[in-house]
């Protein structure tokens, strides 16, 4: 029978894929973001914060997350594990695409993207426009259609509604919610991957406490898969973003370290929706929920600040090792 062996969680997202002058560029996108107000974000933001912008603190902080991660990879690279469950979001959802609280992919293969190093176009109109250039094909990696399908039966049995996708068109790759993991984590090992979707957005996401019992619900699934196989899961996301709340990183992060479920159910959905990036954590919180009793190891968490309205992103790294 399979069986759950590890576990990480990741941040992704262009604090670690770009240098630090690049965070200050994207302080121009933040200014015109129309999924919260930067202008009342400046207003709330705490005194001092010009101190954690200078160029020599952002080098600081950016030399340390890449430690952090080259940390974390060196202990998946030392777990041998059949194949990948990794839980995120896919990012750039169109108007007229579906988007399911919950959904797996299960096709064969899929192409993965680079994220672009255009971060962002002052003078587009539109900001699911801004800066986002065509994806760079990176990797045509294979998926896990087998172990998939059984996730989506077994779930479907245990009152989830979980969607599918057997392909993605061609030439449209998953973006680095998926693809970050896949590059610095998994590829290496030529690992197939399972792409598993929570949504965090609004109106259709769903709560703490139902992505706990996802989790929980995805290893009694694995562990029915009547294969002799060693299964590992990534939450690729998170933590605060593009607003920094050190102080709920900080309660999810004790919470995860703690194995406190209670907590992690609760966490509040309105502070959790502050910054739009900041429900990735809800991909952390079904991680724990499928390794639990075992408790997250963490790695390192580094708040990475952009500007003087605490805009910027929580980097968090961290495992789970059965």
């Amino acid at each position: 029978m399979a069986k759950v062996v590890f576990a990480a969680g990741s941040s992704h997202g262009p604090t670690i894929q770009s240098t630090p002058d690049k965070w200050l560029r994207l302080v121009e996108r933040d200014k015109r973001d129309p999924r919260y107000d930067y202008q009342e974000v400046l207003r709330n933001a705490r005194p001092g914060l010009d101190k954690e912008i200078t160029p020599e603190m952002m080098e600081k902080r950016y030399k340390l997350i890449h430690a952090q991660l080259d940390k974390l990879t060196d202990v998946i690279t030392s777990v041998p594990v059949d194949v990948m469950i990794v839980v995120s979001n896919i990012h750039r959802v169109k108007e007229d695409d579906n988007h399911p609280v919950f959904g797996i992919l299960r096709g064969k293969e899929f192409e993965t993207a680079r994220m672009s190093q255009e971060l962002f176009n002052v003078g587009a109109k539109s900001f699911e426009q801004a800066g986002r250039q065509a994806e760079e094909i990176v990797a045509v990696r294979p998926g896990h259609p087998e172990l998939a399908n059984h996730l989506i039966e077994t779930l479907i049995e245990d009152e989830f509604d979980v969607a599918c996708t057997d392909f993605l068109p061609k030439g449209v790759p998953l973006d680095d919610a998926f693809a970050f993991p896949d590059e610095w984590m998994i590829k290496r090992n030529n690992i197939p991957m399972i792409p598993l979707q929570i949504s965090r957005d609004m109106p259709n996401q769903a709560t703490a406490s139902r992505c706990y019992d996802l989790g929980v619900a995805v290893r009694r699934a694995v562990e029915k898969w009547p294969v002799d196989a060693r299964v590992g899961l990534i939450a690729s996301g998170g933590l605060s973003h593009q607003v920094v709340d050190e102080q709920l990183d900080q309660t999810v992060i004790d919470a995860l370290v703690s194995g406190d479920d209670k907590k992690m159910r609760n966490l509040p959905r309105k502070q959790l929706n502050r910054g739009p990036g900041t429900p990735e954590i809800l991909n952390w919180v079904a991680v724990a929920g499928a390794m639990a009793p075992t408790n997250m190891t963490l790695v390192g968490y580094t708040p990475c600040y952009r500007s003087i309205a605490g805009t910027g992103h929580g980097i968090c790294f961290g495992y789970w090792k059965n």
